[in-house]
């Protein structure tokens, strides 16, 4: 009984050993069944990673392909640069073969220039050498023709105090000219406003100037009958660069190739007194004037050279001069119809 209560013991004690047995498996079945839901799900995420490596791998390989057909049309190419390379280098060798022999032949001819060079620079200095003494030359000629160039003819500007456009005043004054009762000298005078004399006496009577005056009638054509009585102004101008100058009666007109200096109106003393001297023939240009401020006051006017517009006197039909046949001429001069007249330079 004793044993049997001691074997019954242990079976008591084996079941309570055996329950925390059976309780221990099933708590580890537990975390088995766990560790294994565990693993299912890492099985299916590596099926997932395994399906995704494989479609990469995919990828791979058809990016390996399109890499192995670029690099093959790559070398491809690159052959083709590098055979072309090849010849363009054959081709530099035989240019700079070329460039060296032309070289050669330049030092050569560099040489030669230099040695010409030389020689040309020591001309020149001779050449300049001589330039210079020809230049003092051409100066020196220069200097000396120069006025002559520039020098022109002189000429009377009778009725005004100022020259025309391009021409040189010498000077101005008024016109004087023999005693018209009395003899002297048979032309007239540009005299200067101011005088310069030299030796004298004070006692000088043997030919004696008096101022010309302007003198109008009729119907005052073709001055102003306020010139009348006036004394007559004059110019004394050098045509500059000009190599001639002449006057022109009976037309306001200059020949072809000739520069008009100034026109107007042919003058001289009246022709019917007899003790009146002659005196010359005088272009007064148009639209005269009298002398500007105060009139130098020399002899006696009234017996000065009275100065009258002229003109031709002929026998005439309706004032134009005919011929013997009693034809009109074909000149065109018409009786006591005023003359004009024109300076010309050349």
């Amino acid at each position: 009984n004793t044993s049997l209560q001691a074997n019954v013991s242990s079976l008591f004690e084996a079941k309570d050993s055996l329950h925390g047995n059976i309780s221990s498996l099933l708590q580890a079945n537990k975390t088995y069944q766990a560790r294994i839901s565990r693993l299912t799900q890492t099985d299916r995420s590596l099926q997932r990673n395994v399906s995704d490596l494989q479609q990469a791998n995919t990828i791979l390989e058809t990016l390996m392909t399109l890499v192995n057909s670029s690099l093959a049309r790559a070398n491809t190419t690159m052959q083709t640069i590098v055979s072309s390379l090849v010849q363009t280098n054959h081709t530099l060798e035989a240019r700079v073969s070329s460039i060296a022999s032309l070289l050669s032949v330049t030092e050569s001819s560099v040489q030669i220039l230099r040695t010409n060079f030389s020689a040309l620079n020591s001309e020149l200095s001779s050449t300049k050498a001589q330039s210079d003494v020809l230049e003092g030359n051409l100066t020196s000629t220069w200097t000396y023709l120069r006025p002559l160039i520039n020098n022109g003819p002189v000429y009377t500007v009778w009725g005004k105090e100022s020259c025309p456009s391009g021409s040189e005043r010498l000077y101005y004054g008024f016109v004087a000219g023999p005693f018209r009762t009395h003899g002297g000298g048979s032309d007239v005078q540009c005299l200067p406003r101011t005088p310069k004399y030299g030796r004298h006496a004070n006692h000088q009577w043997g030919s004696i100037l008096s101022k010309a005056t302007y003198q109008m009638q009729g119907e005052d054509k073709p001055f102003s009958s306020n010139l009348s009585g006036k004394s007559i102004p004059c110019a004394r101008c050098e045509a500059k660069g000009k190599k001639a100058v002449f006057m022109q009666p009976a037309t306001p007109d200059c020949p072809s190739g000739w520069n008009r200096e100034y026109h107007g109106y042919l003058m001289s003393e009246y022709y019917e007194s007899p003790y009146r001297p002659r005196t010359s023939y005088l272009c007064v240009i148009d639209y005269p004037s009298t002398e500007s401020g105060n009139p130098v006051a020399i002899g006696i006017v009234e017996n000065g050279p009275q100065f009258y517009t002229a003109a031709v006197r002929c026998e005439h039909a309706d004032g134009q001069c005919v011929n013997e046949n009693n034809s009109a001429s074909s000149s065109g001069y018409f009786s006591a119809r005023e003359l004009t007249c024109s300076v010309c330079s050349k």
